[in-house]
């Protein structure tokens, strides 16, 4: 519940510069900021995730060169189907963009999140660390989402930190419901296997 509480209040709050300095931990997560920069279009990224409506896509994924350092920005959701024909003609690299969003943190890598497939450009992981290693830049800690819907009308928005769920008691409670079915097939196994040596 404290997560959550602190996620709403940052929210609110906006920034009167992008943390650029100091930004080493996760102190900024979540609040608004406005950040101006030219976006690198040859470096798009899809980031596989689903919507708040449970649907399979990708997430768009920017990085913005400003005048400090290079940023990445979450420009907007669409679906899986659409990655093919999917094209930035609404992206002019020689323009400089405006754009305004609450900030990401970069995740951190765990053992069971899937390696990235850089052949088809498809990411699973929001990891600065690793998209800097791949586009041999240097970039903020920190990730831009877009959240007016208005910035890019072609992509879909979307970042309510209210929808955010304390899911820890479901989460328990699905463990032990597997462990369960987990332990009846290994004693299924088990008594199949005496049976099949009696015989």
């Amino acid at each position: 519940m404290n997560i959550i509480n602190s996620v709403e209040k940052n929210y609110t709050l906006k920034l009167d510069k992008f943390p650029f300095e100091g930004s080493i931990d996760k102190e900024f997560e979540f609040m608004q900021v406005e950040l101006k920069g030219s976006f690198i279009k040859e470096k798009l990224m899809y980031f596989f995730k689903s919507n708040l409506s449970g649907m399979s896509g990708f997430e768009i994924v920017l990085p913005l060169k400003t005048k400090e350092k290079y940023v990445y920005v979450i420009l907007g959701w669409i679906p899986y189907d659409f990655k093919k024909s999917f094209n930035l003609d609404f992206i002019d690299s020689n323009k400089e963009f405006i754009v305004s969003g609450a900030l990401i943190y970069s995740k951190e890598r765990k053992p069971l999140i899937p390696e990235n497939e850089y052949s088809a450009s498809i990411w699973y992981l929001l990891n600065t660390y690793e998209m800097d290693n791949f586009h041999n830049i240097e970039s903020s800690p920190y990730i831009l989402k877009i959240i007016d819907q208005n910035q890019f009308e072609n992509l879909l928005i979307e970042f309510e930190p209210s929808n955010i769920t304390n899911n820890h008691l479901q989460y328990a409670v699905t463990w032990f419901l597997l462990s369960i079915v987990i332990l009846i097939m290994y004693i299924y196994y088990i008594r199949q296997g005496i049976t099949k040596n009696e015989v």
